[in-house]
């Protein structure tokens, strides 16, 4: 029962972070002067939504509450660190952050019973999207930097 409640813990704090990421995107949005980018972060953005919703969808299957009552706000003291900085140091800050995250979701998908499998894998799979836009980024592929984001957000019905 230990190890079940160790699961539901990861997958609760895998939809917290997807509404965290979500807020944050936005706020990047708002506070981006540059066109191009504020619509990058508006679609990362969404892939958390399409994430969360999914994180939510386990919880909830698991007889488990998809609700806060926490505020979620991205302090301007973050903000600024992303926002103040250059975009290849904002990149070096989030590569550093997603792949942590990657790791610890692949230790959820490995733990995750069957019926969650799918959602799960999507979970990683998002991480690992926004690690290869921020790889793009890093290398100047700006271009195709939200290809993976796309393409799994296409994919988000299957």
């Amino acid at each position: 029962m230990d190890s079940d409640s160790n699961y539901l813990d990861g997958i609760r704090s895998a939809w917290l972070g997807e509404k965290f990421g979500e807020t944050f995107f936005c706020a990047m949005a708002s506070s981006s002067n540059d066109d191009l980018m504020r619509e990058s972060w508006r679609t990362l953005a969404q892939l958390e939504v399409v994430t969360g919703n999914r994180m939510a969808s386990v919880l909830e299957a698991h007889g488990e509450s998809a609700s806060t009552d926490e505020i979620i706000e991205i302090s301007d003291e973050l903000l600024h660190q992303y926002t103040d900085a250059p975009l290849q140091s904002s990149m070096l800050q989030m590569k550093e952050t997603i792949e942590k995250a990657v790791v610890r979701f692949d230790q959820l998908l490995a733990t995750a019973p069957d019926e969650d499998v799918t959602a799960v894998q999507f979970l990683v799979d998002h991480e690992l999207a926004l690690l290869a836009f921020v790889e793009r980024k890093l290398d100047g592929e700006h271009e195709h930097a939200l290809d993976a984001v796309n393409s799994l957000l296409e994919s988000k019905t299957h």
